[in-house]
C-alpha cells in the first residue's frame, strides 16, 4: 500500500520514520505543498497536519484524489467533517488518532504497543488498522471529535509531563544531577505505564493513598510546603483523584477520609 503522509511535523516525522520499516507499506512524505502527482499516486493520505489546516489541506488535495483513496487525519480534537471535500470527491474517510505522545521530531517514539483510535467509513478504518498494524500498535473503533476524548489523552500525556517536572524539580534540590533525575522518573513513568497496560486500573495504583497509609501522605505534604509551594499544589490537587482509584480497588471510606483529612491541614 503506498501511504502519503502529509505534514512534517512532529506526528508526521514519527508516522514516516516508523512506517518506513513497513514490509507491506510504501511511506512517502509531503508538506502542505503537496503535488498533484504525489496525491493521485497514493492509495492511502494521512493529513498530520495541524488542526486547523485540516479542512483547508483536505480542499487541496481533493480534486487529484484517486480511485478508491482513502483520506484519514490525526487530530483527535476534530471529527471527520473536517475531511468533507474529500468525501464529496468520492474518498473513503476518517480519523486515524495515535494515543502517543509525539514530543520531537528527532526522536520519534516507539509506537509498538500503543493505540490508535479510528473513526470514520469502513474502508477508512481497514486502511487505519493497515498503518497501524504496520506501527505495532493496536485499533480501537471509536467516536474522536468529542472535547471529552480529546481531555483524556491530554489529562494523561500532559498531565504526566508536568508531575514529571515537578517530580524532577524536587529530587534536583535534594542533589539529583537534571539528567538523573529525568531518568529516574522517565522509568519510574514507564513501570506506570506498563503496569496500567498489564494490570488495568485501579489494579496498577501503589503506594501509601492506596494501602491508607494518612501518617504518610501528612509527612509528604510537610516536606512540599518546606521544598516547593508548586509540588505542594500538585500533590493536593491529585490526591482526590487517587483516593477515588484507591476506594475502586478497596480501600475503605475510614482510611480515604483520613487520607483526604491530610490534605486540610
Amino acid at each position: 500500500m503506498n501511504v502519503l503522509i502529509v505534514g512534517r511535523g512532529r506526528v508526521g516525522s514519527g508516522l514516516r520514520q516508523t512506517l518506513a520499516n513497513s514490509a507491506s507499506i510504501e511511506v512517502r512524505s509531503s508538506g502542505r505543498r503537496v503535488s498533484a502527482a504525489a496525491v493521485g499516486a497514493a492509495d492511502a493520505i494521512v493529513l498530520a497536519v495541524s488542526d486547523d489546516a485540516i479542512e483547508e489541506v483536505a480542499e487541496i488535495i481533493a480534486p487529484h484524489l484517486g480511485r478508491k483513496t482513502t483520506v484519514v487525519h490525526c487530530a483527535g480534537a476534530r471529527s471527520v467533517d473536517e475531511l468533507r471535500a474529500c468525501a464529496e470527491r468520492g474518498a473513503a474517510v476518517g480519523v486515524m488518532h495515535p494515543l502517543v505522545s509525539f514530543p520531537s521530531k528527532r526522536n520519534p517514539p516507539n509506537l509498538a504497543g500503543t493505540s490508535f483510535t479510528v473513526c470514520g467509513d469502513r474502508a477508512a478504518n481497514a486502511t487505519s488498522r493497515r498503518i497501524a498494524s504496520a506501527c505495532g500498535a493496536r485499533v480501537v473503533v471509536a467516536q474522536t471529535g468529542d472535547p471529552a476524548y480529546h481531555a483524556a489523552a491530554a489529562l494523561t500525556a500532559n498531565g504526566a509531563a508536568g508531575l514529571a517536572f515537578a517530580s524532577v524539580s524536587l529530587l534536583t534540590r535534594l542533589g539529583f544531577e537534571q539528567r538523573a533525575a529525568e531518568q529516574a522518573i522517565g522509568g519510574l513513568l514507564r513501570t506506570v505505564g506498563e503496569n496500567v497496560q498489564r494490570l488495568g486500573v485501579p489494579e496498577a495504583l501503589t503506594g501509601p493513598i492506596a494501602r491508607g497509609d494518612a501518617p504518610t501522605v501528612g509527612r509528604h505534604r510537610r516536606a512540599l510546603r518546606r521544598l516547593s509551594r508548586d509540588a505542594l499544589g500538585a500533590y493536593d490537587a491529585v490526591v482526590p483523584v487517587i483516593v477515588r482509584c484507591a476506594r475502586a480497588a478497596g480501600l475503605s471510606r475510614a482510611s480515604a477520609a483520613k487520607v483526604l483529612r491530610e490534605t486540610k491541614r
